[in-house]
């Protein structure tokens, strides 16, 4: 997809939303330097510790002349890495299989909910891909209340399109033009798809408005961004811009207006329309680049679908994730959400959870559309800049996630000596963020070493 200028900047911007609170580290060591926290951060409590997940018995054998790791040796490792780092942890590796024959490699408080960060964006994207389809669009209609040349209503109605950038408003404005437009009595922007709050009201007072976490409404463009900072009247600021460019484009627009809750009338003819890409690119959007604005618009679209009526979208949203990850075998117990893209502290997550949705992607109609969405390690996304001369270079797919004192890595890896392996990492604690990446990324690491024997 190409981005008009402007987006590229925003999406800049979104990116920086996994490294806001501290650095990747361009070359991330096997295993960590001795850890020093940083001045007055005290590690999080460990919950007590509860009853892993039965890991398949293997029969011990000597370590492997090539450096590899068996199975049945893999917990000493693993737990040797995790034991380095005084946190709250939650970690499942489960051999990728179907259910019923899947391998429990590994695990360590596999079922204790801890904050996940944007590992948030893999329960959203599965629950949409799964629902809506690859292929699903959004169109975004303009009417007006004739089909003359000069008109009293102009009315372009918002879909919450995540996508909707200058580009798609410059093509509304010519598609107008073309249709012989001269005239406009009042624009209206109608903003009333979603309901409720534009900004999650579960997002720290300090995040609202940067542009990391900008307002989230039916009325989008650009995501919502100017200037490397949030819009902070977004409906307002569409039908101003589009305002503008009708009036560059020589149509006069002599007022307009905003209206939120207001509906369309009946008998208004459609005049124009843009379609956003399929669903496909936009969880690609989301989980490669770990983008708010349209992890939140993709949680309110299901929650409009949900429940049309509802006068809270992104609570709808929430209903329908976990309606649709049950029916995909994911249980609802060891997870809750309140956002859709993690950056609330008030969700709450299992590595279990996050393992069950993966397995149960892997084995849907959609499993390589959903893996394509993921980072890679050293090669894209926000995990462009990890892994970069390690074994996990191009065969981990994994979602990031970073907020204040979180950190999380849930995906896939293929090692090249052992079967395909899904992993859920989540660590909570007072230490700086690349000190945690260093540990998690060894564990990874690890995990690509695998052999059979």
């Amino acid at each position: 997809m190409k981005l008009a200028p402007l987006v590229c900047a925003t999406l800049a911007l979104s990116i920086a939303s996994e490294s806001l609170f501290a650095p990747v580290r361009a070359q991330t060591p096997l295993f960590p330097p001795p850890l020093t926290p940083l001045p007055r951060a005290t590690p999080l409590p460990i919950p007590p510790r509860t009853t892993p997940l039965p890991v398949t018995p293997r029969p011990t054998t000597p370590a492997p002349t090539n450096g590899g790791i068996c199975p049945a040796q893999l917990g000493g490792t693993l737990d040797r890495i995790v034991n380095q780092l005084p946190a709250s942890w939650s970690v499942l590796v489960q051999t990728q299989a179907p259910r019923g024959t899947r391998q429990n490699l590994y695990s360590r408080n596999p079922f204790t909910q801890l904050v996940p960060a944007s590992n948030n964006k893999l329960f959203t994207t599965a629950a949409a891909l799964t629902r809506l389809g690859a292929q699903y669009q959004l169109r975004t209609p303009v009417f007006g209340n004739s089909n003359t040349s000069e008109l009293a209503t102009l009315r372009v109605i918002g879909q919450g399109d995540p996508s909707f950038s200058s580009a798609q408003l410059n093509s509304l404005t010519q598609q107008l033009r073309q249709k012989g437009i001269r005239q406009v009595g009042l624009l209206i922007g109608d903003d009333t798809v979603f309901r409720g709050a534009d900004f999650n009201p579960y997002w720290d007072q300090e995040d609202r408005g940067q542009g990391y976490a900008p307002p989230v409404n039916s009325l989008m463009l650009n995501q919502n961004n100017i200037y490397t900072g949030a819009v902070p009247n977004p409906g307002n600021y569409f039908v101003g811009e589009f305002r503008n460019r009708l009036a560059n484009a020589g149509i006069q627009v002599k007022g307009s207006t905003l209206v939120k809750r207001t509906p369309a009338p009946p008998g208004e003819v459609e005049l124009a329309s843009v379609i956003s890409p399929p669903l496909s690119r936009l969880i690609f959007e989301t989980n490669q680049e770990s983008d708010n604005a349209y992890a939140e618009a993709i949680l309110k679209t299901l929650g409009r679908l949900q429940d049309p009526n509802g006068s809270d979208s992104t609570a709808s949203g929430v209903t329908a994730v976990r309606s649709i990850l049950s029916e995909l075998g994911v249980n609802p117990n060891r997870y809750s959400m309140v956002d859709g893209s993690g950056l609330a502290d008030r969700n709450r997550a299992s590595a279990e959870a996050f393992v069950q949705t993966l397995q149960a992607m892997a084995e849907g109609a959609n499993a390589d559309v959903f893996r394509r969405s993921l980072a890679v390690a050293g090669v894209s996304g926000t995990l462009s800049s990890r892994f970069r001369n390690t074994p996990a270079r191009g065969i981990v797919f994994a979602k990031t996630g970073t907020i204040s004192g979180v950190v999380s890595l849930s995906g896939y890896v293929t090692p090249p000596g052992y079967s395909p392996v899904v992993f859920s990492v989540i660590v909570n604690s007072g230490y700086s963020a690349s000190t945690v990446r260093a540990s998690v990324d060894s564990l990874v690491v690890a995990l690509t070493r695998l052999r059979n024997c």
